[in-house]
């Protein structure tokens, strides 16, 4: 009872500060301006609204059966907060407001022009540490849930932090395999090869004489982050409840707490990755070309993981790919339809292939790493999705609105309505058009120049999400997920192919009529469909 009664006191000033935030957020998301072109087709679609409630209205709620079951809900998640966490997690709020507010307050009295809305939230959330800067790179990786002005602002939101001490390092390490470190490992470099806002990365050697990396959860991560969300979330059915916001608010910011919470999950981390290895494995044309880092169990657990360490060079990197791979577009080929595939047949697929996830290794084969981020979707918006890869690199826009139906993501259009859709669809794909063209003249300056530019791929499904909801059709995240690895690839394919044929070609997978009998044939809900990924035939010998 006394740490109940501890941990609701200590929080209540958080959870009174976090509701400006809060408000902050809701505003966020129920503030997108519609498309010029199709302002005038918005009465098919509800957009939400932000209004205040009558005080005779806020008692009503307040007593309400709805208001007694989200009593329930918030004492539930109260009685899982760490008391010092949360007492901890007020002062650095206090901090940051005072810090955030001092600066917006010379802003103000300054020449200079007031800060925007978008700067004082993605300020707030950098004063607030890694909870806040996940929550601001989510929003980055979000443009069909969050306006354009705030999706570009927080592409500033770096992942790039300043590691932990060693000794931290150690500590963590050894409490979570119960035992000295020396017991498991060789070696273990006590400079990371990287640091982020949740995690860094270190080079060791087992005992058993395998190069590992380990991936080590910083130091107080997961009780502040789960503590940080959860208030987040309780403010946000607040708001709900009392009407302040529709329930859209809400569902954002659970999506963002299950979605973080699963990033920090090491656990679920190793099971996807050692799932993915098993889904390779049941395509034995795959052996040898693909591959996930090796998961050692024994040396893992819920804030360590250990995984085998591949050497490789990112799929931008051009010149070190060459090196490794004389035809850079069959690792490409092999690459994308390994991804296909796995959209396709798969319970899920990687979700994040960035350069810095997919690796072309010093014996030739690809590499997919670090499954923190994953979607799913049912098979057919899968078969929409492979509709859409078919379509988007020919300009075929009719093709590309047709598809977009299909992925289930629109409601039924007329045929007049499908046209200016595909039309205006087409536009957007001009500007990204664009992009391909700055990246092709760039590839022969290397790596540094080619890297593929995030702030243009957000802005590039944003613009798409805009376009759509002209017509009443509104994106869920999985979208903005499944279109962005899409977009990915095709930069790719702009920089390692340029001349690639993504129609015709054969040698990739989609391209190809289905085998004869159960070769390549993996069922899925709701119909069966072909894949068969091919490896590439070594024509340097």
């Amino acid at each position: 009872v006394f740490q109940r009664k501890f941990t609701a006191c200590s929080a209540a000033p958080s959870m009174l500060s976090l509701l400006s935030l809060a408000l902050g957020l809701s505003l966020l998301t129920t503030s997108r301006p519609p498309a010029p072109r199709a302002a005038a087709r918005l009465a098919a679609s509800s957009a939400p609204s932000f209004s205040l409630p009558s005080p005779i209205e806020t008692l009503k709620r307040l007593s309400s059966a709805e208001a007694r079951e989200l009593q329930r809900e918030l004492l539930e998640l109260a009685f899982e907060q760490d008391p010092q966490v949360v007492v901890r997690r007020s002062l650095d709020l206090a901090r940051a407001v005072r810090v955030v507010g001092s600066e917006t307050v010379q802003g103000l009295s300054s020449a200079a022009a007031a800060p925007e809305p978008p700067v004082i939230l993605r300020r707030m959330c950098e004063e607030l540490g890694a909870t806040y800067v996940k929550l601001g790179q989510f929003i980055a990786s979000s443009p069909t849930l969050f306006p354009p002005e705030y999706v570009q602002e927080f592409q500033k939101c770096l992942d790039a932090t300043p590691p932990m001490p060693w000794s931290d390092v150690k500590e963590i390490v050894e409490a979570e395999l119960g035992r000295p470190i020396g017991q498991v490992y060789a070696s273990v470099d006590e400079t990371p090869l990287a640091a982020a806002s949740i995690a860094q990365v270190h080079a060791a050697r087992l005992l058993s004489g395998e190069d590992v990396v380990l991936k080590v959860q910083k130091k107080g991560v997961q009780g502040s982050l789960k503590a940080d969300l959860d208030l987040l979330y309780a403010n946000a059915r607040v708001l709900q409840l009392l009407g302040v916001v529709t329930a859209e608010l809400s569902d954002v910011v659970a999506t963002l707490r299950s979605a973080i919470l699963e990033e920090i999950d090491f656990v679920l981390e190793a099971q996807r990755t050692e799932q993915f290895a098993e889904f390779l494995a049941r395509s034995p044309e795959l052996d040898g070309v693909v591959t996930v880092p090796k998961v050692y169990r024994a040396a893992s657990a819920s804030r360590l993981l250990t995984l085998e360490r591949l050497y490789g060079v990112p799929l931008i990197d051009l010149e070190s790919v060459r090196k490794y791979q004389p035809q850079p577009e069959l690792a490409l080929i092999v690459a994308l339809n390994t991804w296909v595939s796995s959209v396709l047949t798969n319970e899920w697929f990687h979700a994040d292939v960035h350069a810095g996830n997919l690796l072309v290794l010093t014996d030739g084969r690809v590499a997919f790493i670090d499954f923190g981020i994953v979607g799913a979707i049912p098979a057919a918006t899968a078969e929409g999705m492979l509709d859409f890869v078919r379509s988007f690199p020919a300009g075929d826009m009719a093709g590309v609105g047709r598809a977009l139906e299909k992925m289930g993501f629109t409601k039924e259009l007329s045929e007049e309505q499908s046209a200016a859709f595909a039309k205006d669809i087409g536009e957007v794909i001009a500007s990204i058009d664009s992009m391909t063209a700055d990246i092709a003249t760039t590839a022969s300056a290397g790596a540094a120049a080619s890297a593929i530019d995030e702030t243009q791929l957000n802005r590039a499904v944003a613009a798409v999400a805009r376009v759509a909801e002209g017509y009443g059709i509104r994106f869920p995240r999985e979208f903005a997920l499944l279109i962005k690895q899409v977009l990915y690839f095709d930069r790719y394919t702009s920089l390692l192919a340029p001349g690639l044929d993504v129609l015709n070609d054969e040698r990739l997978s989609m391209n190809r009529p289905p085998p004869p009998g159960d070769g390549g044939v993996s069922s899925v809900e709701g119909g069966s469909v072909a894949v068969e990924v091919l490896p590439p035939e070594d024509d340097a010998e």
